[in-house]
């Protein structure tokens, strides 16, 4: 994105789940290729469960005036062009995948719904690298553009455990099947997850 449309973008929280430490190639790209602006906010947490994190994330962000909510795990490496890509969708809220680096297969972090289980939700991972702009059931949370509609209609505290089926944004992405909004993912933005050992 050129320094001209990005002063015409509207204003981003960059919402960065840390642990105590980051990774500095993390920190490298974000300067380089992110496009922040002054106009632009960061939610950050330091040292917590990642549900907790996530929602702590999710509340500064309400609390903001920013349109747009850019949920950046610290330990994803993105394309340079990501968030130009995302924003284009004008999607109410769309990612980029990456691979689990805790599957023995890395697997991409993307989900088809199973079903429901005295309340616990089980998802089946995608084997493969889809192509396009594609309508999934459930992502990772490492890498996803949020409007600021469906925050709201997310509420306070979207992010809790689901131990049997997967973490605290499967939980999040039941919700939105439940809402009724299409969470999308798009497999042009194929972003690293350190840890995996392959890119």
């Amino acid at each position: 994105m050129k320094f001209k449309e990005l002063k015409k973008r509207p204003p981003i929280i960059w919402g960065i789940p840390c642990d105590e430490l980051s990774y500095s190639k993390f920190w490298i790209q974000f300067v380089g290729m992110s496009g922040f602006m002054p106009f632009d906010g960061f939610a950050f947490s330091e040292g917590t469960y990642l549900e907790k994190a996530r929602n702590m994330i999710h509340s500064k962000f309400l609390q903001s005036n920013a349109k747009y909510l850019m949920m950046l795990d610290s330990d994803v490496l993105f394309p340079p062009t990501m968030l130009e890509t995302l924003l284009a969708h004008n999607l109410p809220i769309v990612g980029g995948w990456y691979r689990d680096k805790k599957a023995a297969d890395h697997h991409p972090a993307v989900y088809d719904f199973g079903k429901d289980i005295d309340g616990v939700s089980y998802w089946k991972h995608r084997e493969v690298v889809g192509t396009g702009l594609e309508r999934v059931d459930a992502t990772g949370a490492g890498c996803w553009l949020m409007t600021r509609e469906t925050a709201l209609a997310l509420g306070e505290e979207p992010y809790s455990k689901n131990i049997a089926g997967g973490g605290e944004d499967m939980k999040l992405c039941r919700r939105l099947m439940e809402l009724n909004i299409p969470l999308h993912v798009d497999w042009n933005v194929s972003c690293a997850h350190m840890g995996v050992g392959v890119y």
